[in-house]
């Protein structure tokens, strides 16, 4: 499995993952773990975007990623759809993603008059707009815009893999939406 290692987004280098053997009765054999790997590492993409949207920290993100895929190779027998793959370790990533949070706010209280240091140069204006928006979203209307317009994933598996309601979800999407139409129409 490999993850993105870039230390800026002009050069790129990968990290290898290697796979954890003993995975449990799913994977029996050596070829079944790493066509799970295989099977992870086609949704790394999309997991790393979801994580640098949900933590705001490019080396949080990608500790992150690492742990929701460590997580999924070791829990992968409690996977009982193999399609529903991308939103099962969305969900992973998400409690995980949460769990950090709590653990850093109970040790680190940050004055918000804090600035994130700008984007590397070169970047889209929309892009570097969009990324400065993102982290004035509440969490959960954050990770409910990440995950369905990022993740690709329809309202309905939002809201199972945040573990709320349907009507839920579309009020932290819409809330998040108005939240960043805001945040450009002040631009």
């Amino acid at each position: 499995m490999v993850v993105n290692d870039a230390t800026d987004a002009a050069t790129p280098r990968m990290t290898r993952i290697e796979p954890l053997l003993d995975a449990g009765p799913l994977l029996s054999n050596v070829k079944e773990a790493a066509e799970l790997g295989q099977a992870l590492e086609r949704h790394t993409p999309v997991l790393l975007a979801a994580a640098r949207a949900l933590l705001r920290n490019e080396a949080d993100a990608r500790d992150l990623v690492q742990t929701t895929l460590e997580i999924g190779f070791r829990k992968a027998g409690d996977l009982r759809d193999p399609a529903a793959l991308r939103s099962w370790l969305l969900a992973i990533q998400v409690r995980e993603a949460f769990r950090l949070r709590r653990r850093v706010a109970r040790l680190v209280r940050l004055q918000p008059e804090i600035a994130e240091i700008s984007s590397s140069p070169g970047l889209d204006a929309d892009v570097v707009a969009l990324r400065a928006a993102m982290p004035k979203l509440p969490p959960r209307a954050r990770a409910a815009v990440v995950l369905h317009y990022l993740g690709g994933l329809p309202v309905a598996e939002v809201a199972r893999v945040m573990n709320i309601s349907e009507n839920t979800t579309k009020g932290h999407l819409k809330a998040g939406l108005a939240r960043l139409r805001e945040e450009f129409s002040d631009d």
